[in-house]
Formats: structure tokens, sequence, C-alpha cells
């Protein structure tokens, strides 16, 4: 069993990550600040998951660019039986391609400032393992089909650049300080209901 904060883990993909680990044993704290999703997605997975799950299950309302909201995370996770938190899954971000072309500041604010204002928490608690949820728009216009793993990095708006910078900032963290252990998942639209 491990201790797991989820960061967005109200939407759609944090949702369902949330309910496969509840099922599977793990103690989770989700920290959201509803941005994209709804609490009502939390109260179906702690339903679907069953009443020994859903008491695994701590929810905290807050924003990941707050060092106090993120500290109340943490915080949350210490409370239970003095438990550290093993890892972190970080789905918290805005997602939107046009949206980040009008409102482009606010992307990087969210994403990047966000990004790097968790990382900072982690390394105050000793938490050194990430999964950051990414994306295939930072592909841009790919030169192959399907699209490697290794093509060329090239984003074409906010909502990509800003992915792409959380990314670079994540592997300079990792050169910098030996025990971090860091996947970027870059993946298309998710699809589908539980």
């Amino acid at each position: 069993m491990a201790n797991l904060l989820i960061t967005g883990g109200a939407g759609f993909i944090g949702s369902h990550t949330a309910l496969v680990l509840l099922e599977a044993g793990h103690q989770l704290v989700v920290l959201d600040n509803y941005a994209n999703s709804s609490p009502e997605a939390l109260k179906r997975v702690a339903c679907l998951a069953g009443p020994e799950a859903g008491a695994r299950l701590q929810v905290i309302e807050g924003d990941i660019r707050s060092a106090a909201d993120l500290e109340r995370a943490f915080a949350a996770c210490a409370a239970p039986g003095n438990w550290l938190v093993d890892a972190v899954i970080h789905f918290a971000g805005l997602k939107a391609v046009g949206e980040s072309v009008a409102e482009p500041l606010r992307y990087w604010d969210v994403n990047l400032s966000g990004s790097r204002q968790l990382v900072s928490a982690m390394q105050a608690h000793g938490c050194r393992t990430l999964v950051f949820s990414s994306s295939a728009t930072l592909y841009g216009y790919p030169e192959t089909v399907p699209i490697p793993e290794t093509a060329a990095i090239a984003p074409i708006n906010p909502y990509g650049h800003s992915k792409a910078a959380v990314e670079q900032l994540l592997a300079d963290i990792a050169a910098s300080e030996p025990g971090w252990r860091i996947a970027c998942l870059r993946y298309f639209n998710p699809v589908g209901a539980h």
C-alpha cells in the first residue's frame, strides 16, 4: 500500500485514477480547487470504491499555487497515522487549447507556477516521486504518425508551451538532486465512462 497525494483528483483522469488506486488498497489525499471538476466526482469515487476504500480517501479543497493549501494537503497525509507521502500524481492544471490562446497568462500561472509550487512542497516534505500529467500537444505538428516518444518537442499553443516548460522544470530538478523519480505522461484526449 502506498500513500499518495493526487492533485486535480476530481477531474476526469484524476477521478478514474483515484478509484483504481483505492481499489488497489492505497491511501489517498486529493487536492483539487474544482476549476475543471466537481466535488461530486469524488463522492462517486468513494461510493464506487466502497466504505472501506472510501475511508482511505481524504479530500482537501485547495489550489496547487498556494503554499498554504499544499501544506494542508501534506499535513493531512501525516494526520491519520503519521504516514508520509510516498508519491504525488499531478493532474491539476488548465487544459483547453483555445482558452490558453485567449488567456495565456492564466495558463502559465496555473500550469507552470502551480507545478513549481508543488515541487517545492515535495522537496520540503522529502517526497521525490512524481507522475506528471503532461500532454501530446508537446509534439505540435508531428513529422510522423504514430508519434514516437522521441519526436521533437514543438508545441504550437500556450497550453503546450506550459506543459513543455513543466517537463523542462522537472528535468532540471531531477538533474540537480539525486533521488528524484519522475514520469511524464504525454497522452492524447482520454474518453470513456467508468
